[in-house]
């Protein structure tokens, strides 16, 4: 770190202890300050975005005790950084964490963290943003178009197009609210063998809550899938919304986030693209090509 920085934030100054915070694929510099402390730094240019997600986390503080409180957000114009401190959440990422956890504490932690999910899912986006429908919709036929580029199987492209296309009606009048916009078991904490919180506010977003866990069959069945079970059974333990209408949005938004993985996958980080693959054409088989809304991990005769 920067020596002269110590002089210019008080919870380095008064430190005795600060640990660099490299995981993750954030280009904020992180550091965890007396095991108190988290302190996110990143360039001025991105100020205005930032306090933004500063002032919804602590808005969602309100809503649940599993996400960080807000301590600060400054900047620092002659180093044209700026910096936001939390407090820090103790614990283990879950891609760790639940390797320590039996097949029960797994699901018990994912229901936690389905629950809270949910808690977070009733702040509301402001009024004047525009319909779920027309962000999402303009953002999925950016992707669909990116996706006729990438060396991919044509009948599996062609699937993907059908099916989104066939459905994305499904996204009319759908509410907007919080998004996290990156639920998956890398930003979720495990400790003391039960859920421990949610971090990784940066990508939050605007829009239809049970987007939220387009990522569930992607990144977290790999990791468990009682824990993943856990998470949507904590989710819908609260929700109103009817089973059928849930999963057929559920299928939908795993589509989409197939298309948008490797388009981005690609683009971005390159070197990850046959992982992001492989775990496409994993979606794929347990929604059986999505001729089935719910996967085959989640039905009652493989449990």
């Amino acid at each position: 770190m920067e020596s002269h920085l110590f002089e210019r934030i008080d919870q380095l100054r008064n430190a005795n202890h600060i640990l660099p915070l490299t995981k993750g694929l954030s280009d904020d510099q992180k550091y965890i300050i007396d095991q108190q402390f988290l302190l996110r730094i990143f360039p001025t240019e991105h100020q205005i975005k930032r306090k933004k997600e500063f002032d919804t986390i602590h808005k969602l503080s309100n809503f649940s005790n599993y996400v960080p409180k807000t301590i600060e957000f400054n900047h620092l114009e002659d180093l044209n950084k700026s910096y936001m401190i939390l407090t820090f959440l103790p614990g283990k990422d879950a891609d760790e964490g639940l390797k320590e956890l039996t097949p029960i504490e797994q699901y018990d932690a994912g229901f936690l963290a389905g629950k809270e999910l949910e808690k977070l899912h009733r702040f509301f986006a402001p009024p004047s943003y525009p319909s779920w429908y027309t962000v999402k919709k303009k953002k999925s036929d950016h992707y669909l178009l990116g996706l006729k580029n990438i060396n991919v199987d044509k009948r599996i492209k062609q699937l993907l197009e059908s099916y989104i296309k066939e459905n994305e009606k499904l996204m009319i009048g759908r509410p907007n609210t919080f998004q996290h916009d990156d639920f998956h078991p890398s930003n979720l904490l495990i400790k003391d063998k039960t859920f421990a919180g949610i971090i990784d506010f940066e990508r939050m977003d605007w829009g239809d809550p049970i987007h939220d866990l387009q990522k569930l069959g992607f990144f977290s069945k790999q990791v468990s899938v009682e824990f993943t079970r856990g998470v949507i059974d904590g989710y819908l333990d609260a929700q109103t919304i009817d089973s059928s209408s849930f999963w057929e949005l559920y299928a939908l938004y795993s589509a989409m986030h197939i298309v948008s993985s490797l388009v981005w996958g690609l683009k971005i980080v390159p070197e990850t693209f046959d992982l992001l693959l492989k775990n496409s054409l994993e979606v794929l088989k347990d929604h059986e090509n999505f001729k089935n809304n719910i996967p085959k991990w989640y039905l009652p005769s493989n449990r």
